[in-house]
């Protein structure tokens, strides 16, 4: 939260501007992955749950012009080699042949597929050859990407079926200084432009201790009506010891969703915890994994890996140039978190607990980093830190909400995420 003025008014502290921040014990090094399988196998003797893969993100871009202080990207990549026409039938022939039905285009800035230079993207092929095989195509951007694309390749643009445009602050100044530059007009130009197409589109903001306050909220619903947009909230999951100094207070975490669940009617209910405390009958739990996966960022190497959670670097595998993608998401890593959903009992504290079912243990990757930094161990196995079994939220939340079964969005059932249209 902020600091208190004398009148009551309180300060966004930013986290590079606090002082006495608290030092992890985390063993996670980010560019371990590059040397050797990291994340640990647990509970081998455990069935999994079904295999489900539709929705998927791909990492696309190679560069980033922005060092936003909460990426979980830029810390575990290294600036790899660009794309080429082969590299994109291969991974795209495989997808399809896997039956992914959504592919999110993302990480960095998804138009940086050849470096920093816009006339080498490769991003409308891309685009162009998923539509043409029956994949649905989103795209997340600080906005130029969008810009660029509706601007220079407007007939790919028009293909898109949602955007997200990413706002770390719904207020221009702490929205610049988190990005460190000018661009916020370029997020509000790209949702005018999304309006003005009729394509679907969304504000999403990585929730943090400084910007998801009631004031913050409140401006970001009021952006989202004048732009018709919706809201995906995703809270930040600490991938560097260094987010551990922006993370959500448990009460924090459940007086935001209760203002914003006050306010919009739900399309996604991604959020393990929140699913709990409104009954949401369609809770499935973390669906890394299970349903989804990352493509991340081509290698230096030419390697590009997968892992269940976008945020687990630890468990990436394979290599989608020349492994089949069949027999990546029944590896050992992605084998585990089929198991950590199947059964969350084997969680400590979660056996018996009424609100297992719908929870199942919660977000999987939030629970791994925050026990990691927290206690200097790696486990999966591990409850989310906003287990609403130990928080007992007081806040009020809606019971037995149903969400649109005539939407698709590609952040649905994709990422522990919270997706709500705001009432006009």
């Amino acid at each position: 939260m902020g600091e208190p003025k004398s009148g009551g008014e309180s300060i966004v502290r930013f986290p590079w501007e606090r002082q006495g921040a608290r030092l992890p014990l985390s063993v996670i090094d980010p560019k371990e992955h590059f040397e050797r399988a990291v994340g640990p196998i647990e509970h081998e003797d455990l069935d999994e749950c079904e295999i489900t893969i539709r929705n998927i993100g791909w990492t696309l871009g190679n560069d980033c012009p922005y060092r936003c202080t909460h990426c979980y990207s830029m810390s575990a990549r290294e600036k790899g080699m660009n794309f080429s026409p082969e590299i994109i039938e291969r991974i795209v022939d495989q997808l399809a042949a896997n039956g992914v039905e959504t592919v999110n285009l993302g990480g960095n800035e998804p138009l940086f597929t050849n470096g920093a230079n816009p006339r080498d993207t490769l991003l409308p092929q891309i685009i162009d050859r998923l539509v043409d095989s029956g994949i649905i195509v989103g795209l997340t951007t600080s906005g130029i990407t969008g810009l660029h694309l509706e601007r220079d390749h407007n007939a790919q643009w028009r293909r898109l079926n949602d955007l997200d445009v990413s706002l770390d602050s719904p207020f221009e100044d702490e929205h610049n200084a988190n990005r460190g530059a000018k661009i916020y007009k370029q997020a509000i130009r790209t949702l005018e432009l999304a309006r003005d197409y009729g394509i679907d589109h969304t504000i999403i903001m990585c929730g943090m201790n400084w910007n998801f306050t009631q004031r913050h909220i409140e401006k970001l619903l009021e952006l989202a009506i004048r732009y018709d947009a919706h809201i995906r909230i995703n809270p930040i999951k600490p991938v560097e010891p260094a987010h551990m100094d922006s993370l959500l207070t448990a009460e924090q975490y459940y007086e935001g969703f209760s203002l914003l669940l006050q306010h919009c009617d739900p399309v996604d209910l991604g959020e393990p915890p929140i699913a709990a405390v409104t009954d949401y009958q369609g809770a499935k739990g973390c669906p890394c994994g299970r349903t989804s996966f990352r493509i991340h960022s081509i290698t230096p190497d030419g390697r590009i890996p997968v892992s269940p959670c976008v945020y687990l670097h630890d468990y990436k595998f394979g290599d989608l140039r020349k492994d089949d993608l069949y027999d990546i998401v029944r590896s050992p890593q992605f084998r585990s978190f089929r198991r950590r959903n199947a059964h969350p009992e084997v969680l400590d504290g979660c056996a018996g607990c009424d609100l297992l079912q719908l929870c199942r243990g919660g977000c999987a990757g939030r629970a791994y980093l925050h026990h990691a930094h927290e206690t200097g161990q790696r486990s999966l196995f591990v409850r989310d830190p906003y287990c609403p079994k130990d928080v007992q939220p007081k806040q009020p939340f809606p019971q037995r909400p149903t969400v649109p079964t005539d939407k698709r969005l590609v952040h649905m059932d994709y990422l522990c995420t919270w997706i709500g249209k705001p009432r006009g």
